[in-house]
């Protein structure tokens, strides 16, 4: 129980000090450490059609730039501001981040190789940008990089998109970009919900709103002249006075310091570390049924799942929808999914060999989605936008839940597949015990019917091998999927008839989507032929995750298609 107790602790403290990103640049000097905006979480800014937090505003905005990195070791509302405020002070600093590594490298050599080389770009500050991705102004509006530059953007597949995000970078970091999309004055009059809302530099704003003019000039002011107390008095006064302006249209405070709270915690999304410490006892339960593993896995993987119910919880409130609608949403949701459903079946098989494996596959599967989320970024952006126009329709609550939670199920079931595989690969190795093959071969599902004493039969696991119940888990996973998956593609092809005018077009998505279950086809079809059936099932399990996998991250994040907003 001590040594229970104590890794609880460590996961917690690991936890949290792993929940601060991690800083590139060097850290921030006393005046930036100093300032207090924390009364901004109460702020909210007009932003193409919502209403979003300051923080998250402010997120957005240094994701354009600097992307999932912390310039000077900054959070994101500071370095937007002193960009804003102090342009001069960022001039030479590593603020724009190149996503693509294959053009940070052509961009450090042709930097290297230019008769105009920048005073700064040594072979070590090269280097650096090369692993971080951060580069100053002076390295990306170099005359060879720009020509570089508009050589490869002709590469459309390859560094069109890349370059793009180069050229937004260097436009969304001018102060006058940045002032033109702090829309902060909230609409008054008649119908003023449906009125644009107005930047706070607008000269309208002194005349009708001079107490917020003149907080909003009193925390420029007292920033440059380097004023801790004045520029937290200032954010203080400025809060107020903007929330006052027509309460009525401005949402609640509540809401907005959970927007705040929601992106400053990552989105819970460290959770994944919990998750280890679980798999790591849940997998000693299984594979030795050691009852304190699977107590102690069970209590970790309940806290890592409340923290991602929470994060799936906080994130519907704060964006007033089920989040479902990009990838990051997809992702993190599909894998919750996964814990739901573990829950439900563990109760459900809780008197068979099978418990403890539904927790364990859940918990592998929220790693790999949270790890990816936590770590990825780039590609993973946690940012709440709006729902592209095609997304505002019933269907997307039909359509795309169903495929989502039909491919954590594929997952799941490539989990136990695995297993098996290990312990067949194992058996033929070390003759290690027997796996239960004769069992899988017949076609066994991991479960016997046994005899009660008053006549009646009742399923029981006892006389299964471990490799049975690997199979039998896998196939009631299998089976599941598959009938989610080709419900989900019939209900996207009624979606795409009524958005699209087509139920079908052959969309690399769609494709991929149908190819997974292709294989799931030919699986059941397979294990019904040949003698092997537990070996061939998890080979093709493993095959149709592959092929999920392909078209969820390949298919989205390298084919332009109509579906790329998923």
């Amino acid at each position: 129980m001590r040594w229970l107790i104590a890794l609880l602790l460590f996961t917690m403290v690991t936890a949290i000090a792993h929940a601060a990103p991690a800083v590139v640049t060097t850290q921030a000097d006393t005046f930036y450490e100093a300032i207090d905006l924390s009364p901004l979480d109460e702020v909210t800014v007009w932003q193409d059609g919502r209403l979003k937090s300051f923080e998250s505003y402010a997120r957005d905005t240094m994701n354009w730039i600097s992307g999932p990195r912390r310039p000077g070791g900054l959070t994101p509302r500071v370095a937007m501001l002193d960009i804003m405020l102090r342009p001069q002070v960022w001039v030479d600093q590593d603020l724009y981040f190149v996503k693509n590594k294959l053009v940070r490298v052509e961009i450090a050599r042709a930097l290297r190789e230019s008769v105009s080389r920048p005073i700064d770009a040594s072979d070590e500050h090269l280097d650096a940008f090369i692993e971080s991705g951060l580069a100053p102004r002076a390295f990306l509006m170099d005359g060879s990089v720009q020509a570089l530059l508009a050589r490869i953007r002709t590469d459309v597949m390859r560094f069109a998109k890349p370059v793009r995000a180069i050229e937004s970078a260097l436009m969304v970091a001018r102060p006058e970009v940045i002032r033109s999309g702090l829309l902060l004055i909230a609409p008054t009059g008649e119908l003023a919900e449906t009125k644009p809302w107005i930047q706070i530099d607008d000269p309208s704003v002194r005349l009708t709103h001079e107490d917020t003019a003149t907080a909003w000039s009193g925390l420029q002011n007292t920033w440059l002249a380097g004023d801790v107390a004045g520029v937290n008095a200032s954010a203080a006064a400025l809060a107020a006075a903007l929330r006052g302006i027509n309460p009525d249209v401005y949402p609640s405070a509540e809401r907005l310091r959970a927007e705040s709270m929601y992106f400053q915690w990552g989105g819970f999304t460290w959770g994944w570390i919990i998750y280890v410490f679980a798999i790591a006892l849940l997998l000693m339960w299984v594979v030795y049924r050691w009852r304190g593993a699977y107590w102690g896995g069970l209590v970790l993987f309940l806290m890592a799942f409340s923290l991602h119910t929470s994060s799936i919880v906080m994130r519907t409130y704060i964006s007033g929808r089920w989040p479902n609608t990009n990838m990051f949403e997809a992702v993190t949701t599909s894998a919750f999914y996964g814990g739901f459903f573990a829950i439900i079946m563990e109760l459900i098989v809780r008197r068979t060999r099978m418990r403890g494996l539904f927790f364990l596959g859940s918990a592998i599967c929220s790693m790999v989605a949270l790890m990816a989320a936590n770590l990825d970024p780039v590609h993973l952006n946690p940012a709440i936008g709006n729902k592209m126009p095609v997304l505002h329709d019933i269907w997307l609550h039909i359509h795309t839940n169903v495929i989502i939670f039909s491919y954590v199920l594929i997952f799941l079931a490539a989990i136990t597949a695995l297993l098996f595989l290990i312990r067949r690969v194992s058996q033929a190795l070390f003759g290690t015990v027997d796996i239960g093959s004769d069992f899988a071969r017949a076609g066994g599902a991991g479960f016997l019917m046994a005899p009660r004493p008053d006549g009646t039969t009742a399923l029981t696991a006892d006389r299964t091998t471990f490799g049975q119940v690997l199979d039998g888990a896998t196939m009631v996973l299998v089976e599941l999927s598959f009938i989610l998956l080709w419900a989900g593609l019939v209900m996207g092809a009624i979606w795409a008839d009524h958005s699209w005018g087509r139920p079908w077009g052959w969309d690399p998505k769609e494709t991929f989507a149908l190819n997974t279950f292709l294989i799931f086809v030919l699986l059941i079809h397979t294990r019904m032929k040949v003698r092997d059936k537990g070996l061939w099932t998890a080979l093709l399990a493993l095959i149709g995750a592959t092929v999920m996998i392909f078209n969820w991250i390949i298919i989205n994040f390298t084919i332009s298609g109509l579906h790329s907003y998923a």
